[in-house]
C-alpha cells in the first residue's frame, strides 16, 4: 500500500501537471505578498498609526511590531511558494539554459527571503537600532541584486513583448527601490516622505511580474510540448489488376 502511493507520487511528480502546479505557486506567491501587505498594515493601524506611503513593508516585520508574527508568517508562505515557482520554471526550461538560469536565481531569492525578515528584522521606529538593522540593510541589498539578475536572465529567455515588459519592470524595480531607500535618512526625525510608497510600486511590479512570468512559462511549456504532426502513412504502391482481355478469355 505505502508502496503504491510513493510510486503514484513520484509519478505524479514527473508529470507536466506537477510541473504546471509549481508555476501556478508564482501566481500564488504574489497574491500571498500582496493581501498580506494590505491586511497587516491594516491591523498595524490598530495598535498604532501606520502610513503605506510614508513607512516600509519590512516595518510590519520589525521588533516591535504587533503584526511581526502575522507578516513573518506571510513572508515565510511567500518565500517557500516562491521556490516552489523557481523548481518549476527549472522544470519548464528544459534546453532553455537561460531561464534555468533565472529559476535557480528565484530559487535563490527565496532562500534570503527567508532568512532576511524572520533573523533580521530591523527594529521599529521608537526602539535603537542594533546588529540586526545592519544586517537586515545588507541582506536586504544583497536579495535585490539578485533578484534583479533573475529578472534580466528572464528577459533574455524569451524574445518579444516579454523581453521588452521584462526590462520596463527591472527599470521599475530598482528605480522606485533606490528612491525609497533615500528616505531612510530621515527615519531618526520620523520623516521618511513616500518610503513606502516607492517601495511599494517596486515590490508589486515584481509580484505582477511573477505572475505574468508563470502565465508565459506555462503557455511556452505547453506549445513546446505539443507533438508536431507528422505524416505516418505511407503510401503505398497502387496494385493495379486488370481483367484479362476478351481475348485472352476466348
Amino acid at each position: 500500500m505505502v508502496s503504491r502511493v510513493v510510486k503514484s507520487i513520484s509519478r505524479w511528480w514527473r508529470s507536466r501537471t506537477a510541473t504546471k502546479a509549481l508555476l501556478l505557486a508564482g501566481v500564488a506567491a504574489a497574491g500571498v505578498y500582496v493581501v498580506g501587505d494590505v491586511v497587516s498594515g491594516l491591523l498595524y493601524k490598530i495598535d498604532r498609526p501606520y502610513s503605506f506611503k510614508d513607512q516600509w513593508i519590512s516595518e510590519l516585520t520589525a521588533l516591535g511590531s504587533s503584526v511581526r508574527p502575522l507578516m513573518v508568517a506571510v513572508m515565510t508562505v511567500h518565500g517557500l511558494l516562491v521556490a516552489a515557482f523557481a523548481v518549476g520554471i527549472w522544470r519548464a526550461a528544459r534546453q532553455n539554459r537561460t531561464l534555468r538560469w533565472a529559476g535557480l536565481v528565484l530559487l535563490a531569492t527565496a532562500a534570503a527571503g527567508l532568512v532576511i525578515h524572520p533573523v533580521f528584522p530591523m527594529s521599529s521606529r521608537w526602539m535603537e537600532a542594533s546588529f540586526t538593522d545592519t544586517m537586515h540593510g545588507i541582506t536586504s541589498m544583497v536579495w535585490g541584486v539578485v533578484i534583479s539578475v533573475g529578472v534580466a536572465l528572464a528577459s533574455v529567455a524569451y524574445r518579444g513583448w516579454f523581453r521588452v515588459y521584462s526590462i520596463v519592470t527591472l527599470v521599475v524595480l530598482i528605480g522606485f527601490a533606490v528612491a525609497s531607500s533615500m528616505a531612510i535618512e530621515g527615519i531618526e526625525q520620523n520623516d521618511t516622505p513616500w518610503a513606502g510608497g516607492f517601495e511599494r510600486i517596486s515590490a508589486y511590479a515584481l509580484m505582477a511580474w511573477f505572475v505574468v512570468l508563470a502565465v508565459t512559462v506555462t503557455r511556452r511549456s505547453r506549445s513546446d510540448a505539443t507533438p508536431e504532426k507528422h505524416v505516418t502513412d505511407v503510401p503505398q504502391t497502387r496494385v493495379q489488376t486488370r481483367e484479362p482481355s476478351l481475348a485472352a478469355r476466348s
